[in-house]
Formats: structure tokens, sequence, C-alpha cells
């Protein structure tokens, strides 16, 4: 059953495997993932992706999607690329409140199905839409914008024009106009369809009977039953190159080895060495304090600890994780069954504590006295010398020089002279109007 069922689908099926594969940038986790791109991969239904609770941006541009589906639960969802896709009508996006940003570029979406455009009213958060190359672009050219920009008040830019209030006012006073003129245009729409699609119709069934002229023009009109049959041709003939390819590579003529077992990699060398090897270049740093060596693997944030495997040996550390490998040798020899592992939280390092066998206490050197400084004493040895110094003189050498020469105009040291008084004699004329000496 599922093999026929995927023989009918028009396209490739959107599963887990994939979306992990294309998240490689946050190692393969879902619960996590922000922004995801799966374009160009002939999808052709919207499913799985509601795991991605946390998805912000998703592009989908250049498949066979046919319906707008399965993003109901993505509340943080603002941008959506749905770009070259087989969509007739706009749905299945009033849930998703942060919508920002819609690009429905070259679908099939006419004027038959424009008033679905109303479902994004409450989408209010809605800021830029883009219709470019639609059906309806052609053939309701002066129509569509005002009847969309009347529609979507919350709209600031449509197909990468911005929305004047001038020309909101103007389509807002035409609604009731536009509404009329739409039923029309849709009806006319709708004929159109059902042309295109009996007329393909016609063409398959002269196909199959052979009855083609070979000089009518075999190209047919552009509508999704086109698109999805073109994809398939190419898809299968793609497929027919790699099966090519893989005969030639193994067990084909042009393979000469033929089939060989996987190789398996060599983690010890034939004397026992451990082979040193970093396979998926992690950052790594070893540390010795003398009493333990630390090793540090800075692996990435979101690898769930469950799938790494550290395995500490005497002599080196062997860390696994989704068959990736660092093997490091250790600077010395170190005890198994002490040692420790660590996760950081927040950054997802690996922190590997090992103890070494024989330590090396170093133990720290008594600090040296302090010997006085020379000139210092020197200074204190002149100051004690000489007795004329205050507290507070600055001397800078030891000898006293003030009393070496004496003043000619009073002591040695520079003191003003005092006045010479002479002797107390017979000749002393001693004044009534100076007092006597006590």
């Amino acid at each position: 059953m599922p093999e026929a069922a995927a023989a009918q689908r028009d396209g490739v099926a959107l599963t887990e495997d994939l979306i992990r594969r294309k998240a490689e940038h946050n190692e393969g986790m879902l619960s996590t993932l922000e922004e995801i791109a799966l374009h160009q991969l002939d999808i052709d239904k919207i499913e799985t992706i509601n795991n991605c609770r946390y998805l912000k941006i998703l592009y989908l541009q250049n498949n066979l999607i046919s319906k707008i589906e399965g993003v109901n639960r993505l509340k943080r969802l603002e941008y959506l690329n749905l770009a070259l896709n087989n969509i007739e009508r706009i749905e299945g996006l009033e849930r998703c409140e942060s919508l920002n940003k819609l690009d429905l570029t070259v679908n099939f979406i006419d004027n038959d199905e424009l008033h679905t455009v109303g479902s994004l009213k409450n989408n209010t958060l809605l800021r830029e839409l883009y219709l470019t190359g639609n059906p309806l672009t052609q053939h309701w050219a002066d129509g569509f914008r005002p009847y969309v920009i009347a529609t979507l008040p919350q709209l600031e830019k449509l197909d990468g024009q911005e929305i004047t209030r001038s020309e909101r006012v103007r389509a807002l006073q035409r609604f009731p106009e536009l509404e009329r003129e739409l039923q029309t245009k849709a009806e006319e729409a709708r004929l159109r369809k059902a042309g295109v699609r009996a007329r393909q119709e016609a063409k398959r069934l002269m196909r199959e009977q052979g009855t083609v002229d070979s000089d009518e023009d075999d190209t047919d009109e552009w509508c999704p039953e086109v698109r999805v049959r073109d994809a398939r041709e190419v898809r299968e003939t793609q497929e027919k190159q790699e099966e090519e390819r893989q005969k030639s590579r193994r067990g084909g003529p042009g393979d000469l080895f033929g089939d060989q077992p996987e190789r398996e990699r060599r983690l010890l060398k034939d004397d026992g060495t451990p082979v040193q090897m970093n396979t998926a270049k992690w950052p790594f740093a070893i540390e010795d304090d003398g009493t333990e060596i630390t090793l540090d693997v800075a692996l990435p944030k979101f690898l769930d600890s469950a799938q790494i495997d550290a395995d500490v040996q005497p002599t080196y550390i062997c860390v696994k994780a989704k068959k990736n490998i660092l093997q490091v040798v250790l600077p010395a020899e170190v005890l198994t069954d002490a040692s420790r592992a660590e996760r950081s939280a927040t950054t997802g390092h690996l922190v590997l504590h090992c103890p070494k066998v024989h330590p090396i206490v170093v133990s720290r050197a008594p600090e040296p006295r302090r010997k006085p400084n020379a000139r210092a004493a020197l200074r204190e040895t002149a100051t004690a010398q000489i007795g004329h110094s205050k507290p507070g003189d600055s001397l800078k050498g030891a000898v006293d020089i003030r009393h070496i020469i004496p003043s000619a105009a009073g002591t040695a040291d520079g003191a003003a002279p005092k006045k010479a008084q002479a002797p107390m004699g017979a000749e002393w004329d001693d004044e009534e109007d100076v007092p006597p000496l006590e």
C-alpha cells in the first residue's frame, strides 16, 4: 500500500527525515528550529512541518504544492514563501497569528478564487503580500490591486509597492463596484480553466493513440497538470542517471574493484598506540594543573547528550558523537575510575576532569624579606649626624655645608646679624630714656 500511494503522488513526500537533513544548521533538532529552506524538492504536500513549533521562516518555493495546509500550529511563523507552486486559492493561514510576509508569486490563483484573500483578515500582523505572476494579475490588471487593498486594511505593501493613504481611500470607495465586477471575472475564469483542462485531456488521448500531427505545435498551455507532468519527467530522468552512475561505481563494467566492505576507522596502531584524530573538527583545549588533566570539547549546543560517548583511558580520551570521533593522547597517565564528565546546558561544552596517577604538588615559595632602601637609609644617617635638621627637611647628601663659610652680613646660617653690644664699663653713657637692662 505505501508503494502504491507513493506512485500516485504528484511529487515527493515531506517527511521528518527530510526536514532533519535540511536542518543541519540546527543539528537536526526540530523542537528549536526557527528557519528552514525546503525549496526545489518537488514537494507536493505540506505535512510534518507542524512539529516545528518555534519556526519563524519557512521557504517552500519552487515545489508542486497545490494547497496551503499543515501550518495551523506555527504560531511564531513570520515569513512564508510559497512562490512557484500550484496553489489556486488562499486558505489555511488563519491561525498563523505572527505572519508578517506571504509570498505567492507565480502560482495559479485566478479571479474565481480571488475572494479567498479575505481569509487573511485575521492575520492582523500581515504587512506584505505578493501575487505577481498569478493569472488574476493578467485577466484583471486594473482591478485586483484595489480589491486586495480594500479587503486587507492591515497591508502596507502589495507586490513590493507601498500602499499610500490616498490609494486606500479610493479602493474603499470603489469596493462595492469591484465586488460586482469580480463576479463577472470569476465566471470568465471558471470557463477558461474548464477549456484548458478539456484541451489538455484531448491532447493526452491523441498522444496515447499516436494521432498527433507532427506539424502541429506540441506545446501545452501552462497549468498545474502540465507542471506536475514536466516535474515527474525530469525526476524520472534524474533517477535513471543516478542508477547508471551507481552501476558504474560498484559492480558495473567500469568498476575495477567490485563490491568491497566499508573500511573501519583505526583507533589504535599495531603496537597499541592510540591514533589522534578529530573527524568533526571540534575545538578543544587541554589543561594540566599538576593534580588533574582537564579536557574541554566545544560540542554543538543542540547535540543530545544521549548521543555522546566519552571513554577515558589511562593515556588517552576518546569522544564519539554521531559517527564523529575525537581521540586525544594525554600528557600524563590518569585515573580512569576517578574521572568525571560535565556538560554545559548553556554552551554545550563537554568538560572531562581526569586526576593524574602521579600528581605534582608544588608548594608556594616564601616571600623574600623586603630590604630597606639604601638611599632612605643614607638620608636617615645624614639627618642624625646633622643637628640642625628639622622634621620634613629633605637632604640630598650627608654633609652639612651651612657652617663652613661664615656669612659676611651675618651668621653662617644666613640669619640677620645681631647688634654688637659694648661691654659695660666706665665709659658707658647710660641714657635716662632707655630703661635699664633686666
